[in-house]
């Protein structure tokens, strides 16, 4: 249910899903800033310390982007998924204790 899910995964979706919205778009629409196209890719070489020299392309922003947005999906269905099999299962105790504490069958007392 969405409580085992919860601790398997501590995390909110919509802030996942948020925060990969927030790269990806951030990432396609900053080459306009600076008068390039949409989606435009950089190199940036650098020497870091302790490290040496370093190359990245700006567009694993994007791509990081676009992967928080699956992740914050997927964990978002399978807490919707979880909290249906959550209420199905609240559903069938009900049924089964009744209303008055019965044994009950569909709802109807017997």
């Amino acid at each position: 249910g969405r409580y085992e899910l919860g601790a398997a995964a501590p995390v909110d979706a919509g802030r996942v899903l948020g925060t990969g919205l927030v790269f990806a778009v951030g990432t396609a629409a900053v080459p306009l800033l600076f008068g390039a196209d949409a989606l435009t890719s950089t190199w940036i070489d650098t020497e870091v310390p302790f490290v040496g020299h370093v190359e990245f392309v700006t567009s694993t922003f994007f791509d990081v982007g676009v992967y928080l947005v699956v992740v914050g999906l997927t964990l978002d269905v399978l807490r919707s998924l979880g909290a249906e099999v959550d209420r199905q299962e609240e559903s069938d105790r009900t049924v089964e204790q009744g209303a008055d504490g019965m044994e009950t069958e569909q709802g109807v007392s017997v």
